[in-house]
Protein backbone atom coordinates (compact mmCIF):
# COMPACT_ATOMS: atom_id res chain seq x y z
CA UNK A 1 0.00 0.00 0.00
CA UNK A 2 1.48 2.88 -1.26
CA UNK A 3 2.05 6.47 0.91
CA UNK A 4 -0.68 8.29 -1.04
CA UNK A 5 -2.75 5.68 -0.51
CA UNK A 6 -2.52 5.58 3.45
CA UNK A 7 -2.84 9.32 3.51
CA UNK A 8 -6.12 9.36 1.96
CA UNK A 9 -7.25 6.16 4.04
CA UNK A 10 -6.49 7.87 7.36
CA UNK A 11 -8.19 11.62 6.26
CA UNK A 12 -11.09 9.58 4.91
CA UNK A 13 -11.30 8.06 8.60
CA UNK A 14 -11.06 11.35 9.99
CA UNK A 15 -13.77 12.69 8.23
CA UNK A 16 -16.50 9.97 8.40
CA UNK A 17 -15.35 10.82 12.12
CA UNK A 18 -16.51 14.04 11.74
CA UNK A 19 -19.30 13.66 9.65
CA UNK A 20 -21.01 11.34 12.56
CA UNK A 21 -19.71 12.55 15.62
CA UNK A 22 -22.95 11.32 17.58
CA UNK A 23 -21.41 7.14 16.59
CA UNK A 24 -17.67 8.41 17.00
CA UNK A 25 -18.49 9.68 20.31
CA UNK A 26 -20.49 6.50 21.63
CA UNK A 27 -17.52 4.79 20.24
CA UNK A 28 -15.29 6.36 22.36
CA UNK A 29 -17.34 6.53 25.37
CA UNK A 30 -17.54 2.69 25.20
CA UNK A 31 -14.05 1.99 24.41
CA UNK A 32 -13.09 4.91 27.70
CA UNK A 33 -15.40 2.69 29.96
CA UNK A 34 -13.85 -0.47 28.51
CA UNK A 35 -10.40 0.62 29.37
CA UNK A 36 -11.09 1.64 32.33
CA UNK A 37 -12.53 -1.47 33.55
CA UNK A 38 -10.34 -3.17 32.27
CA UNK A 39 -7.33 -1.39 34.10
CA UNK A 40 -9.19 -1.39 37.31
CA UNK A 41 -9.06 -5.34 36.88
CA UNK A 42 -5.30 -4.91 36.07
CA UNK A 43 -5.07 -3.04 39.36
CA UNK A 44 -6.96 -5.79 41.67
CA UNK A 45 -4.82 -8.74 39.55
CA UNK A 46 -1.36 -7.33 40.29
CA UNK A 47 -2.05 -5.67 43.69
CA UNK A 48 -3.74 -9.31 44.92
CA UNK A 49 -0.75 -10.90 43.53
CA UNK A 50 1.46 -8.71 46.00
CA UNK A 51 -0.76 -9.68 49.03
CA UNK A 52 -0.04 -13.33 48.09
CA UNK A 53 3.54 -12.76 47.97
CA UNK A 54 3.73 -10.28 51.06
CA UNK A 55 1.68 -12.73 53.40
CA UNK A 56 3.68 -16.14 51.86
CA UNK A 57 5.74 -14.99 55.78
CA UNK A 58 2.73 -15.22 57.67
CA UNK A 59 0.51 -17.60 56.48
CA UNK A 60 3.10 -19.26 58.53
CA UNK A 61 1.32 -18.31 61.53
CA UNK A 62 4.76 -17.92 63.70
CA UNK A 63 6.95 -14.76 63.50
CA UNK A 64 9.81 -14.91 66.50
CA UNK A 65 11.53 -11.25 66.55
CA UNK A 66 15.92 -11.97 67.93
CA UNK A 67 17.24 -9.48 70.19
CA UNK A 68 18.21 -6.58 67.79
CA UNK A 69 21.74 -6.95 69.59
CA UNK A 70 22.17 -10.38 69.15
CA UNK A 71 24.85 -11.34 66.09
CA UNK A 72 23.46 -12.40 62.57
CA UNK A 73 26.09 -16.13 63.87
CA UNK A 74 24.35 -16.48 67.55
CA UNK A 75 20.63 -15.92 65.51
CA UNK A 76 21.42 -18.88 63.56
CA UNK A 77 21.99 -20.96 65.92
CA UNK A 78 18.90 -20.37 67.66
CA UNK A 79 17.19 -21.28 64.63
CA UNK A 80 18.87 -24.31 64.62
CA UNK A 81 17.00 -25.14 67.93
CA UNK A 82 13.65 -23.90 66.78
CA UNK A 83 14.10 -26.23 63.63
CA UNK A 84 14.10 -29.74 66.27
CA UNK A 85 10.65 -28.18 68.00
CA UNK A 86 7.85 -30.27 67.44
CA UNK A 87 5.52 -29.37 65.15
CA UNK A 88 7.62 -27.55 63.22
CA UNK A 89 8.00 -27.95 59.56
CA UNK A 90 10.38 -25.26 58.56
CA UNK A 91 12.54 -22.18 59.64
CA UNK A 92 12.95 -18.82 57.41
CA UNK A 93 15.61 -16.72 59.27
CA UNK A 94 14.98 -12.76 57.81
CA UNK A 95 18.16 -11.04 58.90
CA UNK A 96 18.13 -7.27 59.80
CA UNK A 97 18.41 -6.31 55.82
CA UNK A 98 15.52 -7.92 55.15
CA UNK A 99 13.52 -6.19 58.28
CA UNK A 100 14.95 -2.68 57.01
CA UNK A 101 13.88 -3.34 52.81
CA UNK A 102 10.71 -4.55 54.25
CA UNK A 103 10.07 -1.50 55.98
CA UNK A 104 10.96 0.42 53.65
CA UNK A 105 8.65 -1.50 50.77
CA UNK A 106 5.53 -1.13 53.14
CA UNK A 107 5.82 2.69 54.38
CA UNK A 108 9.16 4.72 53.10
CA UNK A 109 8.48 7.25 56.10
CA UNK A 110 8.66 4.07 58.48
CA UNK A 111 12.83 4.73 58.01
CA UNK A 112 12.95 7.87 56.44
CA UNK A 113 15.57 9.73 57.90
CA UNK A 114 17.43 7.41 59.70
CA UNK A 115 21.33 5.71 58.45
CA UNK A 116 21.03 2.14 58.14
CA UNK A 117 23.18 1.93 61.31
CA UNK A 118 20.50 3.24 63.24
CA UNK A 119 17.70 1.44 61.58
CA UNK A 120 19.43 -2.03 62.58
CA UNK A 121 19.20 -1.66 66.00
CA UNK A 122 15.13 -0.48 65.44
CA UNK A 123 14.27 -3.29 63.02
CA UNK A 124 15.50 -7.07 64.69
CA UNK A 125 15.87 -9.69 62.65
CA UNK A 126 13.20 -12.45 62.84
CA UNK A 127 12.26 -15.80 61.60
CA UNK A 128 9.14 -17.69 60.26
CA UNK A 129 8.02 -20.98 61.53
CA UNK A 130 5.66 -22.83 59.44
CA UNK A 131 3.72 -25.84 61.10
CA UNK A 132 1.13 -28.03 60.06
CA UNK A 133 -0.85 -28.92 63.06
CA UNK A 134 -2.95 -25.71 64.30
CA UNK A 135 -3.35 -27.35 67.51
CA UNK A 136 0.52 -27.78 68.14
CA UNK A 137 0.80 -23.81 67.82
CA UNK A 138 0.54 -22.90 71.54
CA UNK A 139 3.26 -25.92 72.31
CA UNK A 140 5.12 -24.54 69.29
CA UNK A 141 4.76 -21.06 70.79
CA UNK A 142 5.87 -22.25 73.90
CA UNK A 143 9.08 -23.67 73.11
CA UNK A 144 10.39 -21.04 71.16
CA UNK A 145 10.04 -18.54 73.72
CA UNK A 146 12.46 -20.69 75.58
CA UNK A 147 15.07 -19.77 73.42
CA UNK A 148 17.51 -17.68 74.41
CA UNK A 149 17.42 -13.97 72.29
CA UNK A 150 13.71 -13.91 71.21
CA UNK A 151 12.50 -11.31 72.19
CA UNK A 152 8.67 -11.31 70.71
CA UNK A 153 6.46 -13.77 69.13
CA UNK A 154 3.47 -13.24 67.21
CA UNK A 155 0.74 -15.76 65.88
CA UNK A 156 -1.58 -15.13 62.52
CA UNK A 157 -3.84 -17.51 62.08
CA UNK A 158 -5.39 -15.47 59.37
CA UNK A 159 -2.80 -14.99 56.61
CA UNK A 160 -3.48 -18.32 54.99
CA UNK A 161 -7.51 -16.75 54.07
CA UNK A 162 -6.60 -13.75 53.12
CA UNK A 163 -3.84 -14.98 50.44
CA UNK A 164 -6.65 -17.97 49.46
CA UNK A 165 -9.09 -14.53 49.01
CA UNK A 166 -6.37 -13.35 47.24
CA UNK A 167 -6.07 -16.02 44.50
CA UNK A 168 -10.15 -15.84 44.32
CA UNK A 169 -10.47 -11.47 43.44
CA UNK A 170 -7.23 -12.96 40.99
CA UNK A 171 -9.56 -15.23 39.24
CA UNK A 172 -12.95 -12.76 39.61
CA UNK A 173 -10.45 -9.80 37.68
CA UNK A 174 -9.03 -12.69 34.89
CA UNK A 175 -12.63 -13.62 33.71
CA UNK A 176 -13.71 -9.77 34.37
CA UNK A 177 -11.14 -8.63 31.48
CA UNK A 178 -12.65 -11.78 29.03
CA UNK A 179 -16.31 -10.85 29.26
CA UNK A 180 -15.26 -7.03 29.39
CA UNK A 181 -13.23 -7.14 26.05
CA UNK A 182 -16.43 -9.27 24.63
CA UNK A 183 -18.73 -6.83 25.68
CA UNK A 184 -16.85 -4.20 24.23
CA UNK A 185 -16.03 -6.09 20.79
CA UNK A 186 -20.30 -6.50 20.33
CA UNK A 187 -20.93 -2.61 21.71
CA UNK A 188 -18.32 -1.27 19.09
CA UNK A 189 -19.72 -3.83 16.18
CA UNK A 190 -23.11 -2.48 16.79
CA UNK A 191 -22.36 1.05 16.69
CA UNK A 192 -19.99 0.60 13.28
CA UNK A 193 -23.07 -1.19 12.18
CA UNK A 194 -25.22 1.84 12.49
CA UNK A 195 -22.06 4.30 10.88
CA UNK A 196 -22.31 1.74 7.81
CA UNK A 197 -26.10 2.36 7.69
CA UNK A 198 -25.55 5.83 6.95
CA UNK A 199 -22.53 5.02 4.40
CA UNK A 200 -24.25 2.12 2.62
CA UNK A 201 -24.84 4.27 -0.79
CA UNK A 202 -21.32 5.24 -0.31
CA UNK A 203 -20.16 1.78 -0.03
CA UNK A 204 -22.39 0.73 -2.72
CA UNK A 205 -20.90 2.78 -5.27
CA UNK A 206 -17.15 1.93 -4.05
CA UNK A 207 -18.08 -1.42 -4.71
CA UNK A 208 -20.01 -0.93 -7.99
CA UNK A 209 -16.70 1.08 -9.14
CA UNK A 210 -14.12 -2.04 -7.71
CA UNK A 211 -13.13 -0.76 -5.02
CA UNK A 212 -11.61 -4.16 -2.85
CA UNK A 213 -13.30 -4.77 0.44
CA UNK A 214 -10.08 -4.37 2.44
CA UNK A 215 -9.79 -0.54 1.03
CA UNK A 216 -13.35 -0.37 2.18
CA UNK A 217 -12.81 -1.65 5.39
CA UNK A 218 -9.75 0.18 6.44
CA UNK A 219 -11.19 3.82 7.32
CA UNK A 220 -13.24 2.03 9.58
CA UNK A 221 -10.50 -0.03 11.23
CA UNK A 222 -8.40 3.60 11.25
CA UNK A 223 -11.13 4.87 13.14
CA UNK A 224 -11.76 1.84 15.15
CA UNK A 225 -7.50 2.18 16.44
CA UNK A 226 -7.83 5.59 16.79
CA UNK A 227 -10.69 5.79 19.21
CA UNK A 228 -9.13 2.88 21.13
CA UNK A 229 -5.70 4.83 21.62
CA UNK A 230 -7.60 7.74 22.38
CA UNK A 231 -9.73 5.78 25.39
CA UNK A 232 -6.05 4.22 26.37
CA UNK A 233 -4.75 8.03 27.09
CA UNK A 234 -7.97 9.36 28.85
CA UNK A 235 -7.60 6.13 30.84
CA UNK A 236 -3.99 6.34 31.65
CA UNK A 237 -4.43 10.29 32.77
CA UNK A 238 -7.26 9.03 35.07
CA UNK A 239 -6.08 6.18 36.83
CA UNK A 240 -2.37 8.59 37.12
CA UNK A 241 -4.64 10.77 39.72
CA UNK A 242 -7.27 8.06 41.17
CA UNK A 243 -4.78 5.57 41.99
CA UNK A 244 -2.49 6.87 44.16
CA UNK A 245 -5.31 8.94 45.96
CA UNK A 246 -6.73 5.63 46.69
CA UNK A 247 -3.56 4.44 48.23
CA UNK A 248 -3.46 7.58 50.38
CA UNK A 249 -6.80 6.98 51.31
CA UNK A 250 -6.45 3.10 51.94
CA UNK A 251 -2.80 3.33 54.11
CA UNK A 252 -4.81 3.12 57.49
CA UNK A 253 -6.81 0.58 56.01
CA UNK A 254 -4.40 -2.49 54.53
CA UNK A 255 -2.93 -3.50 57.86
CA UNK A 256 0.73 -4.21 57.01
CA UNK A 257 -0.10 -4.33 53.29
CA UNK A 258 1.30 -1.42 51.06
CA UNK A 259 0.34 -1.25 47.46
CA UNK A 260 2.29 -1.01 43.88
CA UNK A 261 2.95 1.72 43.02
CA UNK A 262 1.96 3.39 39.72
CA UNK A 263 5.20 4.49 38.80
CA UNK A 264 5.98 0.08 38.91
CA UNK A 265 3.21 -0.53 37.24
CA UNK A 266 2.64 2.29 33.84
CA UNK A 267 4.49 0.48 31.68
CA UNK A 268 2.67 -2.51 31.69
CA UNK A 269 -0.75 -1.29 32.02
CA UNK A 270 0.27 0.99 28.84
CA UNK A 271 1.35 -1.84 27.27
CA UNK A 272 -1.60 -3.82 27.90
CA UNK A 273 -4.70 -1.60 27.04
CA UNK A 274 -2.92 0.04 24.01
CA UNK A 275 -3.19 -3.63 22.77
CA UNK A 276 -6.34 -4.86 23.69
CA UNK A 277 -7.35 -0.84 22.68
CA UNK A 278 -6.36 -1.90 19.23
CA UNK A 279 -7.09 -5.18 19.13
CA UNK A 280 -10.85 -4.30 20.25
CA UNK A 281 -10.78 -0.99 17.88
CA UNK A 282 -10.27 -3.01 14.51
CA UNK A 283 -12.14 -6.27 15.60
CA UNK A 284 -15.10 -4.32 16.63
CA UNK A 285 -15.03 -2.08 13.41
CA UNK A 286 -14.45 -4.61 10.90
CA UNK A 287 -16.45 -7.58 12.26
CA UNK A 288 -19.97 -6.32 11.34
CA UNK A 289 -18.78 -5.29 8.05
CA UNK A 290 -19.98 -8.07 5.89
CA UNK A 291 -23.71 -7.47 5.38
CA UNK A 292 -22.45 -3.88 3.89
CA UNK A 293 -19.46 -5.59 1.68
CA UNK A 294 -21.83 -7.88 -0.10
CA UNK A 295 -23.13 -6.08 -3.10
Amino acid sequence: MSFNTMGYLIKDSFHGMRKDIKNTLISLGTMFATMLLIAVAYLVYVNENKLIDDTKDRSSNIVAYVDVNMSDEDAKKVGYEIENIVGVTSNTYRDKDYAINLAKSMNPIMVEGFSDEVLKTIYPAYFVITFDDVSLVDVIVNSISKQNGIEEITVNKYAAEKARDAEIYKAIAIVAVIYIVEFSIFLMMNTTKLMMFSKRKEISIMKYVGAKNNFIRAPFAIQGVFTGLVAVGLTMLLINFAYPAFIRSMTTLENGFSFISFDVLYQNLLIILVSIGIFIGMVGSTASMKRYLDV
